[in-house]
């Protein structure tokens, strides 16, 4: 079956999304219709072009002179060019260009943008695009340069757009008076409410399916499957250590790591992660020290060979982290998980979806009681605290929820898997600012929580904001779904 095709049958309802917004400008649409497996979108470019963390230090234009950023630009929110006021030195010379720059996909989308009659785009002085490729002569302001990022970014391996928080950089907030679209929601029936936030979610769980496809078109899925699960682990503040770390220890060598001793694993991703306490303490009790004792007894036996690869301690987030959310106690779950003899994905995959209610319960319990395997965790939750008096779950249900909705269930989907009677009992995730602000906006301050108390639903406001309100102007003048609802009657 045709890929794409798979993914329609998966998620059905999302085509009832796609026709309510088909008319959303591309540049706010996260699930715009795309014109290749590229499953990004534009924001995910302009937030590596604006963050010097990850954006590549090596940048060549076009005419392969080095650029030198000495400042991205102020992000734009309005219309017009998305940075304004960069700063940019290039060739050998240095030649210094002061306006503003412009962000897209693909060179031709400043053509199909309508950019180069516009007077607005008269002061870019450089077209930024992942992918690389030819614009015609004079397309661009005189002066202009083209930069392409797709060749920098890929030859670092712990890159990922999936570690890019599109939300955390800056967008526009609405204002306390009532939407366009909540007035227009308000004349439709409850029963259409649910019907819009739930294509909605499923459109979104199309597009972290064709994520998946993407990757595994360039890596093994028991590799896709362990990187993407690593990353998950590292909740939001540590979700690229993470990854570096999974990039650094693959798959097949960790689960070759004495494979009946877990222990064996996890002194292996500490010692690399650099978060291998450098020797016991006397503020401990005695099983922590021996605990620690015998961490070292298995890294030393391995220091030699993996010590060039040690990451840097300070990649990692550790201050003002819930205990829980350790990444020494994630590292702990996450040896367990795949030092195995048994592949956990084999043994998720092999769960018949057709039981959907089943088939959550078992899956959670898999993650869960496989997680657990250092038994040390499982009473502690910190090398300096006491024991607990009951035991703890190196890895709590809520964060099972994010894992099963956010890859587990699109990676079946990625696979030809039929998920559709998994989708409508997604379980819900932790409720956050991004939910609540956009149902205030749809349903006004006084609607019923309950309305989004489902994951896939919670989804489907996710899409919408997404969608059309993180790049939205801040008066919600020119709402392509407002636009749309409007032209929906």
């Amino acid at each position: 079956m045709d890929e794409k095709r798979a993914l329609q049958d998966a998620f059905p309802r999302a085509r009832a999304y796609d026709a309510l917004t088909c008319g959303a400008p591309d540049r706010v649409r996260e699930s715009a219709p795309r014109r290749s497996v590229f499953p990004y979108t534009e924001r995910h470019v302009q937030c590596v072009w604006f963050d010097d963390r990850i954006r590549p230090a090596a940048l060549v234009t076009s005419d392969a002179e080095t650029l030198i950023v000495e400042s991205p630009g102020q992000w734009n929110l309005e219309a017009g060019p998305d940075f304004l006021n960069a700063v940019l030195l290039v060739g050998p010379q240095r030649r210094r260009l002061e306006g503003d720059v412009e962000i897209h996909v693909r060179p031709d989308d400043w053509r199909r943008h309508g950019h180069a009659g516009d007077p607005r785009y008269s002061r870019v002085i450089a077209h930024v695009t992942y992918f690389p490729g030819p614009l015609p002569d004079n397309a661009l302001p005189s002066g202009a340069v083209q930069c392409a990022l797709n060749a920098p970014l890929r030859h670092d391996p712990s890159f990922s757009f999936e570690n890019v928080d599109t939300t955390a950089y800056p967008y526009a907030t609405p204002p306390n008076t009532p939407r366009r679209c909540g007035r227009l929601m308000a004349a439709r029936s409850p029963d259409e409410h649910l019907a819009i936030l739930e294509a909605a979610g499923e459109a979104r769980m199309r597009a972290k399916a064709e994520r998946i496809l993407f990757a595994l078109a360039q890596r093994p899925v028991e590799e896709v499957f362990y990187t993407e699960f690593m990353c998950a682990l590292g909740y939001k503040h540590n979700r690229a250590p993470f990854r570096r770390l999974a990039t650094t220890v693959p798959f097949q060598q960790l689960r070759n790591t004495r494979p009946a001793d877990p222990m064996a694993a996890y002194a292996l991703l500490v010692g690399v992660s650099a978060l291998l306490p450098p020797t016991t303490s006397r503020t401990w009790d005695g099983d922590t020290n021996e605990f620690v004792r015998h961490l070292w007894d298995h890294w030393w036996k391995v220091r030699g060979r993996w010590e060039p690869r040690v990451m840097d301690a300070s990649a990692w987030t550790l201050a003002n982290q819930r205990p829980h959310n350790h990444p020494l106690r994630r590292l702990a779950a996450a040896a367990s998980l795949f030092a195995g003899r048994e592949s956990l994905y084999d043994a998720i995959r092999s769960l018949p979806v057709d039981s959907p209610r089943p088939w959550f319960r078992d899956v959670k319990r898999c993650i869960v009681d496989r997680g657990g395997g250092i038994a040390f965790w499982n009473r502690h939750l910190s090398l300096h605290g006491e024991e607990t008096p009951r035991p703890v779950a190196l890895i709590g249900k809520s964060r099972v929820a994010s894992i099963i909705t956010n890859l587990i269930v699109p990676m079946l989907a990625a696979e030809e898997r039929d998920v559709s009677a998994l989708v409508p009992l997604l379980p819900p995730d932790e409720d956050n600012a991004l939910i609540r602000q956009t149902a205030h906006s749809l349903f006004g301050p006084d609607h019923n929580p309950a309305l989004y108390r489902t994951g896939l639903r919670q989804q489907g406001l996710l899409q919408i904001f997404h969608d059309f309100c993180l790049d939205g102007t801040t008066d919600c003048a020119e709402c392509a779904l407002a636009d749309a609802l409007e032209g929906a009657g």
